[in-house]
Formats: C-alpha cells, structure tokens, sequence
C-alpha cells in the first residue's frame, strides 16, 4: 500500500484514546469530510488550527461505548465472536489479565483455558493473536482461523527459503 495523500479536515475532537501497543495516541473526533465519527492517529496529524467555531459533543457520546468492540482503536466492519485456546503453559496469564471487556474464560480438564471475545476482526488482532505463536490454537471463526494459518505458514516459507542460502 502506498501512503495515504494529506488532507484537511475540520474535526470536532471529543475523546483522545491512549493505545500501548503501538505506543501511540489517537483521537476520536466528528470529521466534517466524512460527515462521522473517525479515529485519527496523533502522530500523522501534520498540523493544527484552531477555529472559533465552538462545538459540542453529543450527550449520547461514549468513548468506552464506541470502542467496546475494538482491539486497539480500529472500530470499523462486524463484530464478530472468536475462540481461543491457550495451551496450559500460559493459561494462567491469559485468566489472570483483562485482554479485552467482552472477554470469558473457560478453564479447561487438561489445563488449558479457552478465552470468547466479542470483537471487530482487524489485523491488530491477528497480530496479537500470532504474537503468542504455538500456544494459543484459533478456534473461531473459521476465517480467522484460516487467516492465522495462511500467515504461519507463510513465515515458515520465508524462514526455509532464507535457510537454504
């Protein structure tokens, strides 16, 4: 993908989301291009005039409300529900860490916990996801599961080919 071109927008900011994982802020704001609600990163922000045109924020407007279904900051397509199964090594982590506030663990007879979230489906969570490598197994949905696998299976292929030199 080729980077996006610079535009000016009118926003109307009415949440700033701190996100860890990218160790990066974005604000969540009415865009007058759009006519809705978007996430803008603070770090592609260029550069900023302040207008006197005041502004308010919808009394129905909540932060925590609009990004329940989010993994990180991306809200956008279905909510969707996943499975994992985290092997027994690191069920305990998983158990004892809010990963996400729709999250239900299901400790497991063999050790293993089975973590049901109800999120949007973004590469920031397939990321994560692929981020704990052999110890957690998707089991739903089956195109998340399919994705996470085409993925493994590539870098196999990246690291087999780059063996070989």
């Amino acid at each position: 993908q080729g980077a996006l071109k610079a535009s000016d927008r009118i926003i109307e900011p009415y949440f700033i989301e701190p996100a860890a994982p990218g160790h990066s802020s974005y604000v969540i704001a009415y865009c007058h291009n759009a006519d809705a609600i978007r996430v803008f990163k603070v770090e592609r922000i260029e550069g900023i005039e302040v207008t006197a045109e005041p502004y308010t924020i919808p009394a129905g407007f909540d932060a925590n409300e609009y990004l329940k279904g989010a993994w990180g900051i991306v809200v956008e397509g279905e909510q969707q529900t996943v499975r994992l199964k985290f092997s027994p090594e690191i069920a305990r982590l998983m158990a004892e860490t809010i990963w996400h506030p729709s999250q239900v663990m299901e400790k497991q007879g063999d050790g293993s916990v089975i973590m049901t979230l109800t999120v949007f489906r973004t590469p920031e969570l397939a990321t994560w996801i692929m981020g704990w490598g052999d110890r957690v197994e998707v089991l739903e949905p089956k195109g998340l599961r399919e994705e996470v696998s085409r993925t493994a299976s590539a870098m196999v292929n990246v690291y087999r080919r780059r063996g070989r030199t």
